[in-house]
């Protein structure tokens, strides 16, 4: 018999009788139609003959050999596994080594295509429609929260467990609000993957208790007894007057935030028409219409003794509240916190927590509706009426609120001179 032709049929290999092979030769498996094992003793004395698994299949009208593997990197049961596979695919008229390329294609896509790859595809597909601020911010929470966790793995091997770890985590810090841009961002990832048939699904989206992020109530310290306020205001008066005093005075009289007032521009300030309009740089790249801040006599008043010594240029643009120390520029919004906390050692407040003395007070002792008070703080409103009460803004309310709070200062300060003479 011809070392090249197959012996007479055997019921099944096994890998006994495979281990014990040495004569070269085909021997067929009687299990899988097709697959054989190919012995080829070596031209070496003493070296072990070569065996290879090959499978004899038709694919339109003509017949070929697919490579499965070398015994014993492939052993009997995985050989058979790999014909059945390729048996099916020539019954879909699919050539198995086509299929067995496109195979190993996909598992290097797979493991080419990271979380961190995909990450840095979703952040190009998004970038051009979001600010530089929110670039950074998502770039900042993917470099230190998310990619040193899983920023390796194949995006398709992403389970729930890697995401819920990272969540716990800052859970367990009690970095809240990084938790919910974490689980936002990886959630849009994953999202986009899924959208490119990169994931089955986005395991982010599950409504497990591990995923879920409750909103903790933080404030900023505040003043919230008029008695306090009063003392606070006298304290205030007694200031040498300058760029960061006069900023102080009109933080207690506008509800608007610290970062807000300290770029307050003379451009943007109607002495006359007794406003002040400019866009909110927390919701700007949301929208891009002026906020307008009616401005009481009292707050006028202040602003008409730092009228007198303004620096503009030939436009008449410029800060209202120049730094004293770098010409040309604002002052910072730290220089008021610094300033407030020497007036103010006894509680820990902070400048925007006026704006929460503010919303408390003038809604508990003078009764101004809540939805003037939100809008004047240039809150968005919720709910169906959100978009009418952002178009009609309530001005005039707004206007009469702003005094009414004025005088309720004017009021406190008295009040509190009264009680400390008597």
């Amino acid at each position: 018999m011809s070392p090249e032709k197959p012996p007479p049929f055997r019921q099944k290999l096994s890998d006994a009788f495979i281990r014990s092979l040495t004569t070269s030769g085909k021997y067929a498996d009687g299990d899988v139609p097709g697959l054989y094992l190919q012995v080829r003793a070596s031209l070496k004395p003493g070296k072990s003959p070569s065996r290879h698994w090959r499978l004899k299949y038709r694919l339109r009208g003509k017949e070929n050999v697919f490579v499965i593997g070398r015994y014993p990197d492939v052993g009997l049961k995985e050989a058979r596994e790999l014909a059945r596979a390729a048996r099916n695919s020539v019954a879909n008229h699919i050539d198995p080594l086509k299929a067995k390329k496109a195979k190993i294609e996909a598992q290097w896509l797979n493991e080419s295509r990271t979380f961190a790859y995909v990450a840095e595809e979703w952040m190009k597909f998004k970038s051009a429609d979001l600010v530089s601020k929110s670039v950074a911010g998502f770039r900042g929470a993917l470099q230190n929260h998310i990619l040193p966790a899983i920023g390796e793995r194949p995006v398709s091997e992403i389970k729930l467990e890697h995401i819920t770890a990272i969540i716990t985590e800052l859970r367990y810090k009690r970095i809240m609000a990084m938790a919910r841009r974490v689980r936002t961002i990886i959630r849009s990832i994953l999202g986009f993957a899924e959208g490119r048939g990169w994931v089955e699904r986005n395991v982010a989206l599950s409504n497990t208790e591990e995923l879920k992020i409750r909103h903790v109530v933080t404030s900023n310290p505040a003043i919230e007894r008029p008695a306090d306020l009063g003392k606070f205001l006298l304290r205030l008066d007694d200031l040498n007057l300058g760029s960061v005093a006069y900023a102080m005075r009109l933080l207690v009289l506008l509800p608007v935030r610290p970062g807000e007032l300290v770029k307050m521009r003379w451009e943007d300030v109607d002495m006359i028409g007794a406003d002040w309009r400019y866009v909110v740089s927390k919701t700007k790249h949301l929208d891009k219409s002026k906020h307008i801040v009616p401005l009481p006599e009292q707050a006028l008043v202040l602003l008409r003794e730092l009228h007198k010594d303004r620096l503009v240029d030939d436009a008449g643009h410029g800060w209202v509240f120049g730094s004293p120390v770098y010409p040309g520029r604002s002052i910072d919004a730290t220089s008021i916190l610094k300033s407030l906390q020497k007036v103010w050692p006894e509680y820990a407040i902070t400048a925007h927590g006026f704006r929460a003395t503010y919303r408390t007070i003038a809604h508990e002792h003078l009764g101004i509706d809540p939805i003037v008070l939100e809008l004047s703080l240039s809150h968005r409103m919720p709910g169906a009426l959100g978009a009418v009460y952002a178009r009609a803004q309530l001005l005039s309310q707004r206007r009469e609120a702003a005094q009414l709070w004025a005088n309720y200062l004017d009021q406190l300060r008295n009040n509190t001179k009264l009680a400390l003479a008597d």
